[in-house]
């Protein structure tokens, strides 16, 4: 997005809001509000109206999760990026369903936070890629993909290119990349490393 991306910080400890403030500044960020608990985040947003809630999993009041709804409802348009010590797929996956748009542990480098912050605020979805394969497996399994996908993938893992995807499936490049964002977002990876790396380590042979 263009300009400056507007944060609210929820997060009760002082020390770690003054620290992202910190890290964020210099980047373009330009943080109009902080909040401790569920009530000031709540005030926050809805006079500021950010581009980007960071969200502290426990504030002062507990689990935020169940304020999510309320938070973009009072900041239509805003994307909340959660920030969390938890890694537990319960937390994550109800944090998701809730309406964030983005998952990061509080562990992750500068650099990410800069990159999540930056895709949530042009309203993508970002899961931090450790956890977003995690997410994608249920019970062990693979999830089930489209037969489309699994051909994208199983050429991937090839090394092929997106034109030469494109014309052993006999589709646009166009749709190549419009499967590609599909995987990504159905997976939780964020480049296309991840979805390469993914592809290798997971072959599908309906190609």
């Amino acid at each position: 997005m263009d300009g400056p991306v507007r944060v609210v910080l929820a997060e009760d400890h002082p020390t770690v809001r003054a620290g992202t403030r910190a890290f964020l500044e210099p980047e373009g960020f330009v943080v109009v509000g902080e909040a401790a608990c569920e009530r000031e985040t709540l005030k926050a947003v809805s006079e500021q109206r950010p581009d980007v809630l960071m969200l502290d999993m426990r504030l002062e009041s507990g689990l935020a999760l169940k304020a999510i709804p309320q938070f973009l409802a009072a900041a239509p348009g805003m994307g909340i990026l959660v920030q969390s010590c938890y890694e537990d797929r319960a937390v994550i996956c109800g944090a998701l369903a809730a309406g964030a748009a983005g998952y990061l542990l509080k562990s992750s480098p500068v650099s990410e936070l800069v990159v999540a912050a930056r895709t949530v605020a042009s309203g993508g979805r970002y899961v931090q890629p450790s956890l977003g394969a995690g997410l994608a497996r249920t019970e062990g399994r693979e999830p089930e993909l489209p037969l489309r996908e699994r051909q994208v993938l199983g050429l991937l893992a090839e090394g092929h290119t997106n034109r030469e995807v494109a014309a052993r499936l006999t589709v646009s490049i166009r749709t190549v990349e419009s499967v590609r964002a599909a995987l990504r977002a159905r997976l939780g990876l964020v480049t296309r490393a991840d979805l390469v790396a993914y592809a290798r380590q997971n072959r599908s042979a309906d190609v």
